[in-house]
């Protein structure tokens, strides 16, 4: 035993020794690290420490650099996307910009282990793309462990198109902020008006005119159209298979509920006033209304009696054979056959005048491209991905070459080529071996010319018609500092388990409206309240 412990500390000893000797060692220069920094601490580095420019960069124009170099890249791989090194645009790009990228991808299914493995193992590629990361995963791989690398100075010097985006939207910069006041990764941003929201509403335009209803415009006329969508066999069939209201799944609740004044700010049952000030509304009166009028149409048999199963399969199938009379979706590509039996309206008018869109987003996507701290050449790294935020980048990324994979109409609007409209192995599989826009998740600039990948003229023109009715100010939710975050996701992890247990109760009638008041109480108890406070302390800090 006395052997054993003598070992022991011989052990220690030598690995102080070794610690030591560590730390006499200089430092490396950020963007040719070989190791990741663990401690904690301000990471003082913005991603470009030097003033100078590396002599094989070109600061503007192709090739990116003069001589060939290589970069790995990890990330995740849609179903639907070749191998990346056979995708068209980044074979064409490998070409223009003399960077030759070592794509180590692998499959959606089990990404998140992958990812964790990864950074665990600290073996970091010199890019990650279609990583989605988090908030929480960029605090922690960011700010916590240093293992990505600030990008500030880097996007500052070296991504003017990036740059030029920032300074025309500043929100969108504060989105991707991370609670130390540095950039660690760099979003996809869609400023179209498709992605300005999420959801938009449709109603079944051919029904309408089968039971001789006009368009609603309050929540008393909606519900009428429904019960006339019921009752009156609108589509002909003799059968009684209409589904009057068509909500995709349990979550989809709390994205709805503009006609009460319920906005979805940071992606979450949010409120934000002209002043900054955020509310959490999941115990306010009017979302009270707003579940008591679901349960009245669920219990009416209005609303889809099977939404909060979230069987995502049957509602495609209910769809694409065009048995909702109304529904929520945010593009037509899986009903795209029956697309022309419905129209978007106008938010519907509540109880007290109110009439909006909540569902708004910023358009960023926060986490689909990064550096690791050990990237060779975090310059033209930055360089290659700054392109895509270019309106002939982003044209690029998004249809390939024209005369190739697409043409332009007669107003100038880029579309594919019929050959890849209609490929036999379907649409989304033939546009992953152009790009990587199916399953999203990617660093690209998506405007009202470019958002025709997925969005139909007539998903143009439904959100067109919802646009004006956005708040003026959409906020993401805020990266809580690393002393706040696992309170957050503790409080998060309860608060969402117990809401929409609760929630979906009370609108299938399992539930009366007696049980408000202890409902409210466990929503209290769980820690609403501090989870309010700490998102506006960090929001406050970001602006």
């Amino acid at each position: 035993m006395k052997r054993k412990r003598l070992l022991a500390v011989l052990f220690i000893f030598v690995l102080c020794i070794s610690s030591l000797g560590a730390c006499g060692k200089s430092a490396p220069k950020s963007g040719n690290n070989n190791g990741a920094d663990t401690s904690k601490g301000e990471n003082t580095s913005t991603g470009a420490e030097t003033a100078e420019t590396p002599s094989n960069l070109n600061e503007t124009g192709f090739p990116i650099v003069k001589d060939p170099i290589t970069l790995t890249v990890f990330g995740s791989r849609d179903q639907n996307q070749a191998n990346w090194d056979e995708v068209l645009v980044l074979k064409k790009y490998k070409e223009m910009s003399n960077i030759n990228m070592d794509y180590q991808e692998v499959p959606a299914d089990g990404f998140d282990e992958r990812k964790q493995l990864l950074f665990a193992s600290n073996e970091l590629p010199d890019i990650l793309l279609r990583c989605a990361f988090t908030p929480t995963e960029i605090a922690s791989y960011g700010v916590a462990s240093k293992q990505l690398m600030p990008l500030d100075d880097l996007i500052e010097k070296y991504a003017p198109n990036l740059s030029e985006i920032y300074a025309k939207n500043p929100l969108l910069k504060q989105a991707v902020t991370a609670p130390d006041g540095h950039m660690y990764t760099i979003p996809g941003i869609d400023l179209s008006a498709t992605g300005r929201m999420d959801f938009k509403q449709w109603i079944n335009q051919t029904w309408l005119k089968a039971v001789g209803k006009e368009v609603p415009t309050t929540l008393d006329e909606f519900k009428d159209v429904l019960m006339a969508f019921r009752d009156e066999d609108p589509n002909g069939n003799g059968e009684n298979d209409e589904i009057p209201l068509g909500i995709r799944e349990p979550s989809s609740i709390y994205q709805l509920g503009s006609a009460f004044g319920l906005q979805y700010q940071m992606r979450d049952t949010y409120n934000v006033d002209e002043n900054g000030k955020i509310h959490n509304w999941l115990c306010d009166d009017a979302f009270k209304e707003y579940l008591m009028y679901l349960h009245d149409l669920y219990s009416e048999k209005l609303l889809w009696q099977d939404y909060y199963k979230n069987d995502r399969s049957l509602w495609r199938s209910n769809l694409s054979n065009a048995l909702f009379g109304a529904f929520y979706m945010p593009y037509s590509d899986v009903f795209l056959n029956v697309e022309d039996q419905f129209i978007g309206y106008d938010p519907l008018i509540g109880p007290n005048g109110e009439q909006m869109w909540g569902d708004a987003t910023t358009g960023v996507d926060i986490g689909t491209f990064a550096l690791s701290n050990t990237c060779k050449d975090p310059e033209a790294a930055i360089r290659w991905v700054d392109y895509f935020f270019s309106e002939e980048g982003s044209l690029f990324f998004s249809f390939g070459v024209e005369g190739k994979t697409y043409h332009k109409d007669d107003n100038g609007q880029p579309k594919f080529n019929d050959d890849i409209l209609n490929a036999k192995e379907g649409f989304m599989t033939a546009l992953g071996k152009i790009n990587l826009i199916p399953g999203k998740g990617v660093p690209v600039l998506t405007t009202d010319v470019t958002d025709g990948t997925v969005a139909s003229a007539k998903t143009k023109e439904v959100a067109a018609n919802l646009e004006k009715f956005l708040p003026k100010k959409v906020y993401a939710k805020p990266s809580v500092s690393t002393d706040d975050m696992d309170r957050v996701n503790s409080i998060e992890q309860d608060l969402f388990a117990y809401r929409d247990e609760a929630v979906t109760k009370f609108i299938l009638g399992e539930w009366g409206f007696d049980k408000w008041d202890e409902y409210c109480s466990t929503i209290d108890q769980i820690g609403i309240k501090d989870l309010e406070t700490i998102y506006q302390n960090a929001l406050d800090n970001l602006n």
